[in-house]
């Protein structure tokens, strides 16, 4: 073996708790003026779009469904309600406990690392923000892509950037998105990260891999068994 390719939601990162994205649904509702229950309907329906990145992070994100919603609010108002969105992605990109510890094990090792992740447009800049960003200078990111896990260039992206087979390579991840699978089918070595009852995000969820772990320290003995078989 010779990269790990990670997923960043639910794997190196917790996922957020639903309490936390109601409440900061809520707050962009109330700034922009719209119904709390409509809103999360109409930002649910777009979720798709905004991880292929038809629909960008910033002042502009909320236009089309504030359009759908047959609602006028000022740009001032878009502006915080953006914001607001963008400290919560903040608030969420906060490495677990064991992250950076096992990525240095990894490095350590003599291996590459790589981002292979749905998210939309701010996040890998935010990401830069975060004891994570040092680590990914590879990264395949959906909103840049323009197509989601488990879409194989998602993953070839990275490969093609790392310069290896995907025998060579380790898939890790929370299984959402069918990210497992699609890793799979590409070749990949895979390793579903069994968050228990923390795993608050179930998106085309699929926990299935190769090999099953509760925490990334865990993954440092299969990495090991794998390099010596």
């Amino acid at each position: 073996m010779k990269a790990i390719l990670f997923d960043l939601f639910g794997t190196l990162v917790p996922n957020l708790p639903s309490i936390a994205w109601e409440k900061s649904s809520s707050q962009v509702a109330s700034i922009l003026q719209i119904d709390a229950d409509l809103y999360q309907e109409l930002w649910a329906a777009r979720f798709r779009d905004r991880m292929v990145g038809q629909i960008l992070d910033g002042d502009h994100q909320f236009d089309g469904l504030l359009k759908e919603a047959k609602i006028e609010v000022p740009i001032e108002r878009r502006r915080r309600a953006a914001q607001l969105h963008r400290d919560l992605l903040r608030e969420v990109l906060v490495p677990k406990p064991e992250t950076c510890s096992t990525l240095d094990q990894i490095l350590s090792a003599g291996l590459q690392l790589a981002l292979v992740t749905d998210c939309s447009s701010a996040a890998p800049e935010l990401l830069d923000e975060t004891a994570l960003g040092r680590y990914f200078q590879t990264r395949s990111i959906s909103a840049y892509l323009g197509v989601r896990k488990p879409d194989p260039k998602m993953y070839a992206h990275s490969l093609d950037a790392l310069g290896l087979a995907a025998e060579e390579c380790i898939y890790v991840g929370d299984g959402n998105s069918e990210e497992l699978l699609g890793a799979k089918k590409c070749g990949l070595v895979t390793v579903w990260v069994d968050n228990g009852p923390q795993q608050h995000w179930h998106e085309r969820f699929a926990p299935t891999g190769d090999h099953t772990i509760r925490s990334l320290d865990e993954l440092l003995p299969i990495i090991h068994s794998l390099r010596t078989t």
